[in-house]
């Protein structure tokens, strides 16, 4: 077909925008939170998704205005955490232009980009409707502090103390309350009772390993417990409330059925454990793997190599700075 203009000259066809093929990504990616306002992009707050934006920008993976508004690329992170929180296996999925170098050199060249406290760890095709969110079965979150924070108003809190075995049994038993289904709505903020969104189902809530730190700046060891939670899904805060209502009742300043009557509908004020030792272990996703694990990569398992960056990257990124900053600020 020719193209004829009104002065009756012969012109060339418009140019055809070259098409591209869309497919959808799972990232997983990995932060220290401290310097951070949380996940979530905010305007005028450095935040975690904001420096994912830029250095994705500059790769051209997406463009300046998919930066500003990342649900035109249908951006989506599977877990929302707070300010000073870490990450060790958050999962982001989108949609970008397909590019089968894009999981072998991808990650590798955003970290050139990334400040050096957000990793990339891995990136792989995932299905059209994968939802890195939705599609999550359970999350796995830790807590570490020092072990004083469950010493008695009477006991020593300071490096000297160490936690006896009937006292971690006693946390134990406080934890396994939480265990189920129940009203959440006093572990969060600006919900009603009435609300449904504030029941939420723990799957496990246990203490976990105890160890050792050195404080090089007094030569004297301090001990650390690790705390691991795992449920469907949490809300705003509500990890670190259920923490520090533990360390309070533990500490003697509330009762055991003060747990119980949390759950119900008078209004709590229920204390709120620091930031700084919470960390998003894992993002579950057996369903998936269930059952598109014979035609994608699973999400999961990553393979020897990347799992073990990620071991890595969990000590000498994550928890070794948390108990720097612990010791530092004897939060």
């Amino acid at each position: 077909m020719r193209y004829v203009q009104k002065i009756g000259h012969i012109s060339e066809p418009p140019a055809k925008k070259k098409w591209k093929k869309k497919v959808r990504y799972a990232m997983l990616i990995a932060y220290q939170g401290k310097n951070y306002c949380g996940m979530q992009i905010q305007k005028d707050a450095p935040t975690i998704e904001g420096r994912l934006m830029n250095a994705m920008q500059k790769y051209n993976l997406i463009t300046a205005e998919e930066a500003l508004k990342p649900n035109i690329f249908k951006f989506q992170r599977a877990a929302r955490t707070d300010r000073a929180v870490s990450a060790v296996r958050q999962m982001c999925s989108m949609i970008l232009d397909l590019d089968e170098e894009l999981p072998k050199r991808g990650p590798d060249e955003l970290n050139k980009i990334l400040p050096s406290d957000i990793r990339v760890m891995g990136i792989r095709r995932a299905t059209r409707t994968f939802n890195s969110q939705k599609d999550c079965d359970s999350r796995t979150y830790s807590y570490t502090l020092p072990t004083y924070a469950f010493a008695q108003v009477d006991e020593l809190t300071n490096s000297a103390y160490r936690i006896s075995d009937e006292t971690v049994n006693e946390i134990d038993n406080l934890l396994k309350i939480f265990v189920g289904t129940h009203n959440f709505f006093n572990y969060t903020s600006k919900k009603e009772y009435t609300d449904k969104s504030c029941f939420r189902y723990i799957i496990s809530f246990k203490c976990d390993e105890r160890f050792l730190y050195r404080n090089e700046l007094r030569k004297e060891d301090v001990e650390f417990m690790t705390i691991k939670i795992k449920g469907q899904s949490f809300m705003l805060h509500q990890i670190r409330k259920m923490i520090g209502m533990v360390i309070a009742i533990s500490r003697g300043f509330l009762y055991r059925s003060d747990i119980q009557r949390s759950f119900e509908s008078t209004r709590m004020d229920v204390p709120k454990a620091p930031g700084l030792g919470l960390l998003l272990e894992q993002i579950h996703y057996e369903n998936y793997d269930r059952k598109f694990s014979k035609t994608h990569e699973t999400l999961n398992d990553w393979g020897e190599e990347i799992e073990a960056k990620i071991k890595d990257v969990r000590h000498r990124l994550i928890v070794r700075e948390i108990l720097r900053q612990e010791i530092e600020s004897q939060s």
